[in-house]
């Protein structure tokens, strides 16, 4: 949300970096997921389900409210150009065409601009399973995924749409965060080295960019900052949690809960205060009470509702394909 009011951390946007950090986190997220729920041959279909009941209910409640207010107003933004025809409404809709907006001019009209990285998102629910499943092949298309980042790194392909943006040059990081997960046990031992080795090694890796005068091409530092960061940082906090620290539980379950509602509403937040460049604290407090406001209200009414039905339809499936086994 800050980024997008042009907030910069020496010269660095820090919404990239929250974004390759999300993707990371939803990589160890789903690999756990899986694990638990969906790990069985079949299940795949089930997942999908799982996903779309976590996914909409809020996005559909804020980009809903969106065009209510566009319409109602007519106010056009950068990302709210025209009057939305029956294609612009179906790229919304479906979520997906708008992580391809360098390619078919989503960006013209997309009622939650943050929402191309959950195309991204969504892509990656697609594969998920089959990379759980199959994961010898999906470390070959991790690799194949690193190679693409490195040529997006070097400028032999744009870096905003390959490095940072699209499946391809960035699958490889919600790969890294499976891994993570697949792996925590082995891992535990050797969790101060990869606090400090990985972001000595993506240090290293830095400077050589800078020396071949690319790592000041638009985002890859702003990538591998994420990477350095957020890899390590998943690693330690998830032994931090497994530990007996309820307090720490209850405030990451909290701000959990809060994250998406912010993600999907706060443009919506600064169109309708006039706060796309706050001013002052006062301006700041507008926004950033508005939208977490607005998270609360929506994550009381609509995902908890979603979470329930999630939970219940896990058990009640479950129990009929263990009945079904013992019939057989």
């Amino acid at each position: 949300m800050l980024s997008h009011t042009g907030l910069t951390v020496g010269g660095l946007n820090p919404g990239v970096v929250s974004v390759v950090v999300f993707y990371a986190i939803s990589g160890y997220v789903m690999s756990a997921l899986i694990e638990r729920h969906f790990s069985e041959a079949g299940q795949a279909g089930h997942f999908y389900i799982d996903r779309v009941a976590r996914i909409y209910p809020q996005y559909l409640a804020y980009a809903l409210a969106t065009l209510f207010w566009f319409l109602s107003v007519g106010h056009t933004t950068p990302f709210l150009q025209h009057a939305p025809s029956l294609a612009d409404l179906l790229n919304n809709a479906l979520i997906v065409p708008l992580n391809f907006f360098m390619f078919n001019a989503a960006d013209q009209f997309t009622l939650l601009p943050p929402a191309w990285s959950l195309g991204a998102e969504v892509l990656f629910y697609v594969l998920a399973p089959w990379l759980w499943r199959y994961w010898r092949f999906a470390k070959v298309l991790a690799l194949v995924s690193l190679a693409v980042q490195a040529l997006a790194w070097f400028g032999v392909l744009p870096t905003d749409a390959w490095g940072y943006r699209l499946l391809p040059g960035v699958l490889w990081v919600f790969m890294a965060g499976m891994a993570l997960q697949r792996y925590r046990q082995s891992l535990r031992t050797l969790s101060i080295k990869t606090f400090y080795l990985l972001p000595l090694a993506i240090g290293l890796l830095a400077l050589g960019l800078r020396k071949q005068a690319v790592l000041g091409t638009p985002y890859n530092a702003e990538v591998l900052l994420g990477c350095a960061l957020g890899l390590p940082a998943i690693q330690a906090l998830t032994q931090w949690q497994a530990l007996d620290n309820a307090r720490f539980k209850a405030w990451d379950q909290r701000l959990g809960d809060l994250s998406y509602g912010i993600f999907l509403n706060h443009f919506l937040c600064m169109w309708l205060w006039g706060l796309t460049a706050p001013q002052s604290v006062a301006d700041w407090c507008l926004l950033c009470g508005s939208s977490i406001f607005l998270s609360c209200v929506t994550q009381r009414f609509l995902e908890r509702p979603s979470v329930a039905w999630r939970q219940q339809r896990r058990v009640t499936w479950q129990m009929a394909r263990k009945a079904l086994k013992i019939d057989a």
